[in-house]
């Protein structure tokens, strides 16, 4: 039924209360919420769908059944929620969305064709959905064909099916608290891109550019190490418009080494890492080089295009299952990609009479390692609040070591403690730490001898991987992994059974911190204060809030943040750290 009254919208009310559960869709000009106008809102259930002529009707009958309760069937919820909250001021709560459930149901799995509608929709009722008409209302003005009405009222219709063929696939795997979690997430992800986060342009320049300078230095010092090399190919280049070495180049970059007398199979950071920078300084430079050269081609002016025309402020794209560990990613731009420890940061900045909160879990995938693990020491390191590291390294080196004594050996065994949650070999150990293989290997051996519990953890965990084909988390999220030719093939064995040991744990972080946005958003809204989700990294939670309120929003986000932990860790106590600046600090 297509409506163009307000008072047919008010009408149709009670027939959507009465509905269990309805599909919703929207239309509108563009993807941009800030820029797009709503054309359409479509929604009902199976047996009858209502597509309303938003330009002319007033959604206000509808904001309690939006806003409310009631369960509402959606496939990339996000980008309708967006669009409601921006253009109409309407809050979407309770939201189903079939592409999450589609992409927890395949995690790790090759989806053919993708997750979007088309594709899920031909895979559980084998029906070809056409997209022809979806570009068609871009920027449309006018009236609407019956074509286009038509292909509305099926965007409805498709997300209520496919949802009909998931639940049961959903039970069968036991992954209905994963399904309602990433359904709970959305919102709060939602809100996160729309509130964005300012930016001070000045600050960001001067650091930019002091960034372009270090790398020119760092490119001059390489012109004057590679010396012999750059003269005997002077002739090659004299008349070119080009470098004599691109140092960005991994094939020039080996044949000018060679020249130096130093062979190595590539210049990535692991190989120039474990060279011996005393003897071969040249890596080091290239290292240092690429370090400059990044912050500039990542973070230099053409970062601050992303900055919105309207809001003055940038709004990223946060893919909520952006890894196989269900970990979220960030791109347009990413802001998960900034160094905690980088003077970027600082440029994110709360506004006058505002501030920002930045809260992070302290050590929470060893935290969780120990729950899992159940090992005695770990176990008994983070009840009593010691520090787990210098613990960990006077263990192993047999000296007294602590953040001031043996900094050195500290820093050793914090390498492997955190590497051990991302299924990290010898070799990537030495690269870390710049020791040979040998020496990472003894050091991993003494560090499993002295907490046996977290070896067999481990082990146990990248066999599982192995013999059942995927990984869990604690709340039960799975991971699947591609098992053809494993018995012939090592390597893939090797690599499915790193992810089995890091999988469970860094995918419980995610879950962690997807409980604790929710949960969050939940809190401010109820409580009606002046305070907002602005970004997330990994295990951290930045809110930007009035001044007035920012000691007790602080108090609320450790709160929460901690109790979402301890739903899936009982181990251990969650810690949280937390800090109120001007700006987005730690």
């Amino acid at each position: 039924m297509y409506l163009t009254s307000t008072a047919d919208v008010e009408k149709i009310v009670p027939e959507i209360e009465a509905m269990p559960i309805i599909g919703v869709d929207t239309e509108t000009t563009g993807l941009d919420p800030f820029e797009s106008d709503l054309l359409l809102l479509q929604l009902g259930n199976l047996d009858k769908q209502y597509v309303i002529d938003a330009r002319q009707c007033s959604l206000e009958p509808l904001r309690p059944v939006l806003e409310g309760s009631k369960v509402k069937v959606l496939h990339n919820a996000k980008f309708d929620y967006k669009m409601l909250k921006a253009i109409k001021g309407i809050r979407m709560e309770n939201l189903v969305d079939t592409m999450l459930i589609e992409q927890v149901l395949r995690n790790g799995r090759r989806a053919e064709g993708g997750n979007g509608l088309a594709a899920v929709v031909e895979r559980y009722t084998r029906k070809k959905v056409s997209k022809e008409e979806q570009t068609s209302f871009i920027g449309h003005t006018g009236d609407f064909t019956q074509a286009q009405l038509e292909y509305a009222r099926r965007d409805v219709i498709y997300p209520l099916e496919v949802l009909h063929k998931q639940m049961p696939l959903v039970r069968k795997a036991k992954l209905e608290h994963t399904v309602k979690l990433e359904c709970l997430a959305v919102t709060a992800i939602a809100d996160i891109e729309l509130n964005g986060v300012a930016i001070d342009q000045e600050r960001w320049m001067k650091i930019a550019q002091q960034a372009e300078e270090e790398a020119a230095k760092a490119q001059k010092l390489l012109d004057i190490e590679f010396e012999p090399y750059i003269e005997q190919r002077g002739e090659l280049v004299l008349f070119e418009a080009r470098r004599a070495i691109n140092y960005d180049s991994d094939k020039q970059l080996r044949e000018a080494l060679s020249f130096l007398g130093i062979e190595v199979d590539s210049t990535s950071k692991a190989v120039l890492s474990s060279l011996d920078h005393e003897e071969y300084p040249a890596a080091k430079l290239i290292l240092e080089y690429r370090q400059h050269q990044k912050i500039v081609s990542t973070y230099g002016a053409t970062f601050l295009e992303h900055i919105h025309p309207k809001t003055g402020r940038i709004h990223c794209d946060f893919r909520q299952m952006g890894a196989e560990s269900g970990r979220m990613s960030c791109t347009k731009p990413n802001l998960q990609n900034i160094p905690s420890d980088s003077e970027f940061r600082s440029c994110f900045i709360a506004g006058p009479e505002r501030k920002v909160i930045t809260a992070d879990y302290s050590g929470c995938e060893l935290r969780i390692l120990a729950d899992m693990s159940q090992d005695p020491e770990f176990l008994r390191a983070f009840r009593n609040n010691e520090d787990l590291h210098s613990l960990v390294a006077t263990m192993m080196f047999k000296v007294p070591v602590s953040k001031s004594e043996n900094k050195e050996l500290r820093q050793a065994a914090k390498a492997i403690n955190f590497g051990l949650a991302y299924g990290m070999s010898s070799k990537g150990l030495a690269a870390q730490i710049g020791c040979p293989d040998e020496e990472a290997e003894d050091l991993l051996q003494k560090y499993f001898a002295g907490y046996p519990k977290i070896a067999s953890f481990l082990e146990k965990a990248g066999r599982i991987a192995i013999s059942r084909g995927y990984a869990t988390t604690i709340g039960g999220r799975r991971r699947y992994f591609d098992m053809t030719d494993i018995d012939q093939d090592r390597r893939k064995k090797g690599s499915i059974e790193r992810k089995g040991k890091n999988s469970p744990i860094q995918g419980t972080n995610a879950d962690m911190i997807k409980l604790a946005l929710f949960r969050l958003r939940e809190e401010l809204h109820a409580r009606n204060v002046d305070a907002a989700l602005v970004n997330t990294v990994h295990d951290e939670v930045v809110v930007e809030c009035d001044a007035a309120i920012a000691v007790e929003t602080q108090e609320l986000i450790e709160k929460v943040m901690r109790a979402a932990g301890e739903y899936y860790v009982k181990s251990v106590p969650v810690d949280v750290e937390s800090a109120i600046e001007d700006c987005w600090s730690k």
